[in-house]
């Protein structure tokens, strides 16, 4: 199955619906690196599919870098994490850079 034509073509709608992500990831990152508002839940959910769809298409980093941003972003929301919003850009950035890489 995962050397299929129809996998590689599930494949590139996959890196395609990825890159436009990257677009909104990009506003948030620049947002929380500027002091503006971004809606943390709503990041969360981003990365969260990213997270176990980069992993399926075999897009290991992809999936461990969303995987990093996501667990960060949910203990800022459990309280159990002070907000910290440059070290979650950076974490969100490198989740950006990872579907650069995928897209080369």
């Amino acid at each position: 199955m995962f050397d299929s034509a129809e996998f590689a073509a599930l494949r590139e709608e996959y890196l395609q619906g990825a890159r436009e992500r990257a677009g909104r990831l990009r506003e948030a990152v620049a947002a929380l690196r500027e002091g503006g508002h971004v809606d943390l839940r709503q990041l969360r959910q981003e990365v969260h599919k990213l997270r176990g769809s980069g992993g399926f298409y075999g897009f290991r980093a992809l999936s461990a870098a969303a995987a990093a941003a996501e667990d960060a972003l949910l203990m800022v929301l459990d309280g159990e994490q002070k907000r910290d919003d440059h070290a979650l850009a950076d974490l969100v950035a490198r989740v950006v850079a990872e579907i650069e890489a995928a897209t080369l």
